[in-house]
């Protein structure tokens, strides 16, 4: 018979997180400016700034979160808060109330962050998007379903894949994987429609981002 093991057990003179991964995240919003690029656009009078705005929901993305109700978590960890670079974290109802307000507004705002971030240089050097062998830059298009079934969301319907929820149209930039666009859309939207506009937001990103021939490769239905 094997004895118990023991365990000597300490009090740290520091704390633990499980959100250690935001401070890179902190990193790259102080690498674009993002204050800079969101409170200079998008000013309030007073109450929370919409870049702690910004901040906070994408580090609740990061995690894999989407639920307003998650940011609750991040008001309580000063980890989190230090390593965003927030002036303030809001509440769910804040959250909730100014994304309802403002989305349409920030819409190209988003993109443009996101055109900020792929064109970073590491160490020097732009970001390797990964070229075909034959030379040329993919520029990947395409919807899928994704499922939302017993749920009562805006935009869930029957999708293509005998599912209900949404049908997104991504594009996504070298054979590595960068996203450029992840749109989503209601579930019975045919996945060719209104893609022109797809189009035209994401060939003029992609060419800003890499010098070599695009090569656009489109999924068949």
């Amino acid at each position: 018979m094997t004895d118990p093991t023991e365990f000597i057990i300490k009090k740290l003179p520091y704390n633990l997180t499980s959100v250690a991964g935001l401070a890179l995240v902190g990193k790259y919003f102080k690498r674009i400016n993002l204050p800079a690029l969101v409170d200079t656009a998008f000013p309030v009078r007073s109450g929370v700034a919409n870049s702690d705005i910004f901040k906070s929901y994408l580090a609740l993305l990061c995690q894999g979160k989407n639920a307003f109700d998650a940011v609750e978590a991040l008001r309580g960890d000063d980890f989190a808060r230090r390593s965003l670079g927030l002036g303030a974290v809001p509440s769910a109802p804040t959250l909730r109330q100014r994304m309802d307000a403002c989305a349409s507004s920030w819409f190209e705002l988003a993109a443009r962050i996101n055109k900020q971030l792929l064109g970073l240089r590491i160490s020097g050097s732009p970001i390797a998007f990964g070229l075909l062998p034959c030379g040329y830059m993919p520029l990947d298009l395409d919807t899928f379903a994704m499922d939302n079934g017993q749920t009562r969301k805006e935009g869930v319907g029957r999708t293509y894949a005998g599912v209900d929820g949404y049908c997104p149209f991504a594009a996504y930039l070298g054979t590595n994987g960068y996203c450029l666009e992840l749109a989503l859309r209601p579930g019975t939207q045919h996945s060719a429609s209104e893609s022109e506009y797809n189009f035209e937001r994401v060939l003029p990103m992609a060419c800003s981002l890499t010098p070599a021939s695009l090569l656009v490769r489109v999924a068949a239905d």
